[in-house]
């Protein structure tokens, strides 16, 4: 006897079979139980997703002999396996489930042979059913003379059109059928079914294999059991990672994982040693770069912390990722991910693929190190110089004409002190401008409290800007909610954000700003206080006091820009201009550094 694939052999023959698209099948088992059965359906979904498997098991169900299976049986839409209809459509030999290739009968000649087939009856049973497969390549006169077909069938005639791509459809068509989207199947769920499938085959399959295949597969299970087929072929009874990978031309979490870390840190010839393995055993470089890609996407939802569900992360591969990460912050690893994005598609039109994604990597080398601005920031607050190094001093060369032992250049100076950074002035509504204010520590601002009391939300601005100058700059967004009394005396400190500043009140309440912003409230005060944020809704009022640092900013200038205006439209030059040109004005710019 032949060898039967593992994809037929194991094809779903019931509903509770199919894997990752219970949705259809939970939809279909209610039509059956609630006796509301259409006359047609549209399955559509990318390849190897069950849709061909349903229209199977739906047919087998519709026809089944078994009264239990029908509408108010005792197990509607679920056949029995037992009588003549359901072990001809299992065998495919059934005269009355006829499946049809939309692809090699796609004029309108099969589809009028369709339409005279249809008057007759069912040569057993009460229900003949047309699968037609790959509908979308009808032509359009096929697609035209099946319409009256499909919006009023023959009682006893049950149309079912699968395809991979429903845009292609007209939309006719689509208003006469029942629409069903299979989803493509996740990644755990393929795994766990290619696990199952291997032990009722007495395979011993390695986790970190099966999840390899897994990713081949790409939410396809036909591709996973293909791909888990021709890995037995050369594995045997054993499946392992190295044996998955020869076998498929592809490479695993581990590998590159090991790629990225040695390129994050600056081992460029370990990594480029590996590409040369991967190389010589095979492997696309496009296959890899799609690897590193995809890798660099769960390492940061693994920086996260996310779960398992959206990392696609296996537990054997968990402390591996973690390793990768751990020195690493967030945005070094999207701009990995950037540069890695964008060297893709010059690996793939390079006539030198090994070299550019080579190349690729040498470029990662550098992100490694990057800092992010936030910590830049806090690093000239407290007076630290830069990390990076100064360039090194070098002797100018001789002017032409001039030798070298009469030229010498000045010494470069023995050592360079940091030049002092200074915060900049900011204008506190109801106060005094601030010009460059000295850090203190909170046991220094004796007076705390009744500056607050005074100033309110601009007191508060002033003091975090001398803390913090990055949390400061996003108050300067805020509006003050608490009244001057409530500031005085109330142990809870509201303020607000508007909804157009919402970017702002998220990286206030981002847990890590609001404990800084709370226990400097509390330092300024000196007393135990909770700080509350809120959305304020509304637009700002000049007249009033809750407006925005920003916003009164912005009022300013508009004001400026507005006398500015009207000032030069009434100069007596203008006018004249306009009187005697007949001129209207077209656009006015001014150069703010003057106003």
């Amino acid at each position: 006897m032949s060898y039967l694939v593992l994809a037929r052999k194991y094809r779903p023959r019931q509903f509770t079979e199919l894997v990752g698209q219970q949705h259809v099948a939970t939809t279909l088992l209610n039509a059956f139980k609630q006796n509301k059965l259409g006359q047609a359906y549209l399955l559509t979904g990318t390849r190897g997703v069950g849709k061909t498997s349903v229209a199977r098991i739906f047919a087998k169900a519709l026809r089944c002999e078994d009264p239990d299976s029908q509408p108010g049986g005792k197990n509607p839409g679920v056949s029995c396996e037992k009588c003549q209809s359901c072990q001809e459509i299992n065998a495919g030999t059934s005269m009355d489930v006829l499946e049809i290739d939309g692809a090699s009968n796609n004029g309108v000649d099969n589809i009028r042979e369709i339409r005279e087939q249809v008057k007759f009856m069912p040569s057993r049973g009460r229900v003949k059913v047309y699968i037609v497969d790959e509908v979308h390549m009808l032509s359009a006169s096929a697609f035209n003379a099946l319409l009256k077909t499909l919006e009023e069938p023959p009682a006893h005639v049950t149309f079912i059109l699968a395809t991979t791509e429903s845009q292609k459809i007209p939309p006719t068509i689509l208003s006469r059928c029942q629409r069903f989207d299979f989803r493509r199947v996740p990644l755990p769920l393929i795994a766990e079914h290619l696990q199952r499938l291997a032990q009722l085959e007495g395979i011993k399959a390695d986790a970190g294999a099966v999840r390899l295949i897994a990713r081949k597969a790409d939410g396809s299970m036909r591709d996973g059991l293909s791909a888990l087929d021709q890995c037995l072929a050369l594995g045997g009874k054993e499946l392992t990672v190295q044996g998955v990978s020869e076998s498929l031309g592809i490479v695993s979490s581990d590998f590159l994982l090991k790629v990225l870390g040695h390129s994050l840190k600056r081992e460029i010839v370990p990594a480029a040693e590996l590409i040369q393995k991967a190389f010589l055993g095979g492997v696309e470089m496009k296959q890899i770069a799609l690897g590193l890609a995809e890798t660099l996407r769960n390492a940061l939802f693994v920086k996260y912390r996310a779960d398992s569900t959206v990392t696609e992360v296996g537990a054997d591969e968990l402390a591996a990722y973690e390793e990768l990460v751990s020195p690493l912050s967030a945005e070094t690893i999207q701009a990995a991910y950037r540069s890695i994005t964008v060297s893709l598609e010059e690996v793939l039109r390079s006539p030198l693929p090994r070299a550019s994604l080579e190349m690729a990597l040498a470029r990662l080398a550098g992100i490694g190190h990057l800092k992010s601005l936030e910590d830049l920031l806090g690093q000239l607050e407290n007076g630290a110089p830069a990390s990076t190094p100064a360039p090194a001093q070098r002797t100018p060369a001789p002017p032409l004409g001039t030798s070298q032992a009469s030229y010498t250049s000045s010494p470069p100076p023995a050592s360079v002190t940091p030049a002092k950074v200074t915060l900049p002035v900011y204008q506190i509504p109801n106060s005094d401008p601030v010009v460059n204010p000295e850090k203190k520590s909170p046991a220094s601002a004796a007076n705390g409290a009744d500056i607050a009391t005074h100033e309110g939300l601009g007191g508060f601005i002033r003091y975090v800007l001398q803390q913090k100058a990055s949390l400061g700059a996003i108050l300067e967004h805020a509006i003050p909610v608490s009244s001057a009394a409530q500031w005085k005396s109330d142990n809870e400190i509201k303020i607000g954000f508007r909804k157009s500043h919402a970017f702002y009140q998220l990286q206030a309440q981002h847990k890590a700003n609001f404990e800084q912003l709370e226990k400097m409230l509390q330092a300024l005060l000196q007393r135990s206080v909770k700080l509350t944020i809120e959305t304020i809704s509304g637009a700002a009022n000049p007249q009033t006091a809750s407006i925005s640092i920003v916003e009164k900013e912005k009022i300013e200038t508009a004001q400026t820009v507005a006398d500015t205006r009207k000032k030069f439209l009434e100069h007596e030059i203008v006018r004249d201009t306009k009187e005697i040109f007949g001129a209207e004005l077209s656009s006015f710019d001014i150069d703010k550094s003057k106003t």
